[in-house]
C-alpha cells in the first residue's frame, strides 16, 4: 500500500502564550463557572511532535469546578497502568483574561499558598487554555458539562479509520495488524495518524495542519502559498466520514468516536 501524503489548571503552569481570536459563539457566550471536562490537547506529550491529541482514559475523568471565588482540579493521569487520582484545589480572581490562583489551604496536593497565573480564552462555548511547556506553545480545550456543542463544525471531533479502500481494493482495520488511522480535529487545527504497511514494515505517520471551512469546502492551509482542497464528505447524522485523495482514487473511511 502506498504511503498516504497530506502535500494542571494542570499541575504545573508556566507563563502562557497570548490568546487566540475570537470566532463564532455557537449562540451565546458560557460562563466560567460549572464543570469542565478535557476535550482536546495540543502538545508534544512523549516527544513525538507537536500534534492534537484526544484525552487517554485516564485524562477523560479530569475536570475543573469553578465556583465563583475557588477551582478544584479533579486530576487523573495515568501512573502505570492505573488512573492516578490527585486533585489540587485553587483560591482564584480573574483579571482583564488572566486567572490569578493560590492554592487553597484545603488543598489534598501540591504546595499550599503557592501562586501562579494563567491567561484563559471564552470561544464560544469553550474554555481554552494556551500555555508554555518545556519551550513549545501548547494549548488545552474543554467543554462544559451540561453545554450543547452542536454548533461546532461536524469536521471537530475524534474520528477512527473503519476501512481504507485503493482502487479496487479494500481493506478492512483490524486490531491485530498495522492498518490504523485516526483524525484529531479542532477549529485551531488537526493531526492525522496514519499506520500502513509498505514492504514487510509498519510505517507509522503523524501529520498536523490548519485547516479553514470555505462554504461547504474543506482546504488544508498549512502552507499559506498553496490551499489545498480536502474532499471530505459527512453521512448518518454527521457520524460517518469519508475523506478521498488521488482525484478520489483512495478514499479513507471514519466513524466519529466523539
Amino acid at each position: 500500500m502506498k504511503k498516504l501524503i497530506f502535500s494542571a489548571f494542570i499541575a504545573t503552569v508556566l507563563c502562557l502564550s497570548s490568546c487566540g481570536k475570537d470566532d463564532d459563539n455557537g449562540g451565546g457566550s458560557t460562563s466560567l463557572t460549572g464543570d469542565w471536562y478535557f476535550h482536546t490537547m495540543y502538545n508534544n506529550d512523549d516527544n513525538k511532535g507537536l500534534r492534537w491529541i484526544s484525552p487517554d482514559n485516564c485524562s477523560l475523568q479530569t475536570y475543573w469546578s469553578i465556583s465563583d471565588k475557588k477551582i478544584k482540579n479533579e486530576w487523573y493521569h495515568k501512573e502505570g497502568s492505573d488512573c492516578k487520582y490527585t486533585p489540587i484545589y485553587y483560591n482564584y480572581t480573574t483579571n482583564n483574561g488572566v486567572i490569578n490562583a493560590t492554592v487553597a489551604e484545603d488543598s489534598p496536593n501540591d504546595k499550599i499558598g503557592a501562586k501562579s497565573s494563567v491567561k484563559y480564552e471564552m470561544k464560544g462555548k469553550e474554555l481554552i487554555i494556551y500555555y508554555k511547556s518545556k519551550g513549545y506553545d501548547a494549548i488545552q480545550i474543554f467543554h462544559k458539562k451540561g453545554e450543547d456543542y452542536s454548533y461546532l463544525d461536524p469536521f471537530v471531533g475524534y474520528w477512527r479509520m473503519t476501512k481504507y479502500v485503493e482502487g479496487q481494493q479494500e481493506f478492512i482495520v483490524k486490531n491485530t495488524e498495522c492498518l490504523y488511522g485516526e483524525i484529531v480535529a479542532h477549529s485551531l487545527g488537526a493531526t492525522l495518524y496514519f499506520n500502513y504497511p509498505e514492504n514487510g514494515q509498519c510505517n507509522k505517520t503523524i501529520n498536523t495542519y490548519e485547516w479553514v471551512k470555505e462554504g461547504d469546502k474543506y482546504y488544508n492551509v498549512s502552507n499559506p502559498a498553496k490551499k489545498t482542497l480536502w474532499d471530505i464528505n459527512f453521512s448518518n447524522n454527521n457520524r460517518y466520514m469519508t475523506f478521498a485523495i488521488d482525484n478520489g482514487r483512495t478514499v479513507m473511511h471514519f466513524t466519529k468516536v466523539k
